[in-house]
């Protein structure tokens, strides 16, 4: 274990520089912040360090990241602040390396069309992670999932599921070959009807925050399905509304 005090240490300054998608894409590095997310970083992923302040000194997960040979760094509040884009972090970061989005389809999985918010892109891998989907598949326009602000928001389920971008030609044909595997494509969308179906296989396909889906995704669907409304609300956040679908999509390929 080495003690870093100095916010001008070039190790930190390293780090600073990962809250750039450009940075990110380059050392195939990214931040995680706060004890949940470190913690499920050295489970359940390839870490390269862990720093922590002196409140997690004496923590499970410092201890096994030192079993599992990760490098570890005691550094100071001001250090962690340096590192951290929160403004309140909690005093421990993983530094973790991108791993290769690979997936076989099982019974369900999730397909986003240009999300733009990184939040909600975090928001919506936690939920299908929750929901027992076996991946995340985005658009090449989407928010990147590796930005601080998604990795946060998906409570460590980054960590768990594959993500995987693709261009839009091949986003397109994913959902084509994942049908042939015998999925039924569920687009949420205003113009559906209400009525979900029975399927032991599920792709579930939502769209941007602002446009929904695309013509050319949503004329892949097997069936358009309209979440039931009973407010005034004309529509629901993407993270939201994925979250519905999931769910039903979820209780329908556990059924059957």
């Amino acid at each position: 274990m080495l003690k870093i005090t100095s916010t001008k240490n070039e190790y930190i300054r390293s780090l600073r520089k990962l809250r750039q998608k450009k940075e990110r894409e380059v050392t195939g590095l990214f931040i995680a912040e706060g004890m949940l997310c470190s913690s499920e970083a050295v489970r359940h992923a390839s870490v390269r360090s862990l720093l922590f302040t002196e409140k997690y000194l004496e923590s499970s997960t410092v201890r096994e990241a030192e079993e599992k040979g990760i490098a570890t760094y005691l550094v100071t509040g001001e250090v962690m602040d340096q590192i951290c884009s929160s403004k309140n972090p909690q005093g421990m970061v993983a530094v973790a390396e991108r791993q290769e989005g690979e997936y076989a389809f099982d019974r369900l999985i999730l397909f986003a069309e240009d999300i733009s918010d990184p939040q909600n892109l975090g928001t919506l891998i936690r939920t299908a992670d929750a929901m027992g989907a076996c991946a995340v598949i985005l658009t090449e326009g989407s928010a990147d999932a590796f930005s601080p602000i998604c990795v946060r928001a998906s409570m460590g389920s980054i960590f768990h599921i594959p993500v995987v971008y693709m261009e839009r030609k091949y986003f397109c044909s994913e959902i084509v070959k994942v049908k042939g595997l015998g999925a039924a494509a569920v687009a949420g969308h205003l113009k559906g009807e209400p009525v979900f179906p029975d399927a032991g296989k599920a792709a579930i396909l939502v769209g941007n925050e602002t446009r929904g889906l695309s013509d050319e995704v949503s004329g892949l669907a097997d069936v358009l399905y309209r979440i039931p409304m009973y407010g005034k609300a004309e529509s629901l956040n993407v993270a939201v509304a994925a979250g519905i679908i999931l769910e039903k999509a979820a209780e329908a390929v556990n059924r059957i």
